[in-house]
């Protein structure tokens, strides 16, 4: 029943993204993210050289664009009007300066952003109207509306590019996972908004268990696998709030560890999750004394690494709170055993 059940799950939420394969997939635009650039720039600096370097994707980046504005707009400092111009302006750059047709995000509360606009626009032709006029006025610029996944209104994530193109860089990879337990841990402004524009919707993500599976990993479940990181806007801007953010990842570490002790592995696509979850692990080691050692890697490091890049200069493994040493041993990835770990993670 259970498979069923997740099947019929999956045949509703399908994403079609074009491959590199595909005529419509060689050519993208991409949106950076303010929080990556800020908390971890290097897993966007990694999944560039891949999308280029190693899947031969033609990047295109409006020097004009900007955030897409979500922070404030879920802080109550930018009311919805706004993101809708916001939005607009960057969709128009894109596509009338740039030249690209197709179009996905670093970062995944940019991705839910975009995707709450080009919704309203659909079922509210008001506001579309009101978001065209407003372009026009301030900006001069002319209003366009991307469609991406099988041609419907919708722009996607930087993982659904990865995962569409998953057999490709499982081909490409110097290690693979074989023998190594992992699971994921899905963003919930990537599944949770929107479940329809996920791949594979929220109960039933398949955007990175589909990665992992690509790349040989034993896929692990447990209690809490969906229990949200605790990130939080209002949790990690308020120092009195940190405490949650802290609680949920025990939580999550403390269910993992009673169902998979031997899993070291949670592979996200989520900045705050890629973050916290592993920062929040040096916080309860701290406090509480307890040590999980779960490596926490977003999907372009995982890959990355696979693909022989180096784990501190490439990346940014330098970062983390959790030894990487132990999954690096464990997969077979060599690295300068001369040095202290410390030297290792010294800024290059």
């Amino acid at each position: 029943m259970k498979f069923t059940g997740r099947v019929k799950a999956w045949e509703r939420h399908q994403k079609a993204v074009p491959t590199v394969d595909d005529a419509d997939g060689q050519k993208w635009g991409c949106f950076r993210s303010c929080f990556l650039q800020s908390a971890a720039p290097y897993t966007e600096g990694i999944a560039y050289k891949i999308l280029k370097n190693d899947l031969g994707i033609e990047l295109h980046e409006a020097a004009g664009h900007t955030s897409c504005g979500a922070i404030g707009y879920h802080g109550d400092v930018a009311n919805l009007e706004t993101q809708m111009v916001v939005a607009a302006r960057n969709f128009s750059l894109a596509h009338h300066e740039l030249g690209v047709d197709k179009l996905f995000s670093f970062c995944v509360t940019s991705f839910a952003n975009y995707t709450e606009v080009i919704k309203l626009w659909e079922e509210e032709p008001a506001l579309r109207e009101y978001t065209a006029k407003t372009l026009k006025e301030t900006t001069g610029r002319d209003f366009w509306v991307p469609h991406v996944s099988g041609d419907r209104p919708s722009v996607v994530h930087a993982s659904d590019v990865f995962f569409a193109n998953r057999h490709k860089l499982a081909a490409k990879l110097k290690y693979t996972l074989k023998g190594i337990k992992a699971t994921d841990h899905v963003g919930c402004h990537y599944a949770k908004i929107f479940p329809e524009e996920a791949m594979g919707g929220a109960e039933f993500p398949q955007v990175l268990v589909g990665l992992l599976e690509a790349f040989g990993a034993d896929i692990v479940d447990y209690p809490e696998r969906r229990h949200c990181c605790g990130m939080g806007f209002r949790q990690c801007a308020f120092p009195e709030n940190r405490d949650y953010t802290a609680g949920s990842v025990y939580k999550k570490m403390k269910s993992l560890k009673a169902a998979h002790p031997d899993c070291k592995l949670i592979l996200t696509n989520c900045p705050g999750c890629t973050v916290f979850l592993d920062a929040e692990q040096g916080t309860i080691r701290e406090v509480l004394e307890e040590d999980f050692g779960v490596c926490v890697l977003d999907y372009a490091q995982l890959t990355g690494l696979l693909l022989g890049y180096d784990p501190f200069k490439d990346c940014g493994l330098n970062a983390k709170a959790v030894a990487i040493e132990p999954l690096l041993d464990a997969i077979g990835i060599p690295y300068d055993r001369s040095k202290t770990p410390e030297e290792r993670r010294r800024p290059f």
